[in-house]
């Protein structure tokens, strides 16, 4: 479960470490503060991914910057036989949190793009003295996944849900739904070869200052998750998403017992010319 709350930060996407600075990443513009939150219009979102998106975040904690997460779309490649986004994020702590505990993460995913589930996730972590480098290859016609440790060499085959995604296409998947405020959405994720239910609820619209973007539309949304049935109680993830159609996140909150709050702002956004 630690890996998808990392992930959910940021894409939703995420994870890692913030700044304890919401007052002032929420607070209001005076524009914005006359007009009402209720007046906010979610837009629909994009019929589908854009080819190319590069997305960079600022993460600090305790008012100190700790690294970045670095979200890209890197176009579409063949992936089984399918046409699949690939999808990437990387998570390194900087120079100074690198000196207490450095992280070194990588995570890809193919994605369908006609039917937008995953079809193979890849994952590089080096966390402290912690290593982890495997590939997990979903069958979604036959329910069945295939994962591979590249380390011990060790491989498992389980089944799976229809339509499951991973921690990574999790993030992408929900920037296209059609979403309500209040209005529950639900779909299964997969994650260290256990399939969990994830849910969200957006829960209000709001106007939202980032420091690099100025007050921007957002909608706020609360994700939980269910394994077998049980709610996981880990920490808790919310974020901010824009409210236009390429529902960008904005910003993700993580609340944990040992690290308190940890955010992740929205620094920077790239687009070939063709895909802005």
């Amino acid at each position: 479960m630690h890996n998808l709350k990392k992930l959910s930060i940021f894409f939703l996407v995420s994870f890692c470490a913030v700044f304890c600075i919401v007052g002032d990443s929420r607070s209001l513009e005076k524009d914005s503060a006359r007009r009402s939150a209720r007046d906010i219009i979610i837009a629909s979102p994009l019929s589908r991914l854009p080819e190319y998106e590069r997305l960079e975040y600022h993460v600090k904690w305790v008012g100190v910057s700790v690294g970045s997460i670095i979200a890209s779309i890197k176009g579409i490649e063949k992936i089984n036989g399918r046409d699949a986004y690939l999808l990437e994020v990387v998570v390194k702590t900087n120079d100074f949190c690198s000196k207490i505990y450095k992280i070194d993460d990588r995570f890809v995913s193919y994605m369908d793009v006609e039917n937008l589930c995953t079809l193979r996730h890849e994952v590089s972590r080096r966390e402290g003295r912690y290593k982890k480098d495997a590939i997990t290859d979903f069958d979604q016609v036959n329910h069945k996944a295939h994962f591979r440790n590249l380390l011990d060499k060790s491989e498992k085959n389980f089944d799976i849900p229809p339509g499951v995604q991973d921690t990574l296409s999790a993030c992408y998947y929900f920037r296209t739904l059609q979403i309500e405020v209040k209005k529950k959405i639900e779909y299964a994720v997969c994650n260290n070869e256990s399939n969990y239910q994830l849910f969200g609820l957006v829960e209000s619209k709001e106007f939202i200052r980032i420091p690099k973007f100025g007050t921007r539309e957002s909608f706020f949304m609360q994700p939980y998750a269910k394994l077998k049935g049980e709610d996981v109680k880990k920490g808790r993830v919310c974020g901010y998403f824009s409210c236009d159609e390429k529902r960008l996140p904005l910003l993700a909150v993580v609340k944990a017992p040992m690290f308190t709050e940890v955010t992740a702002s929205l620094y920077k956004v790239e687009y070939k010319k063709e895909d802005k």
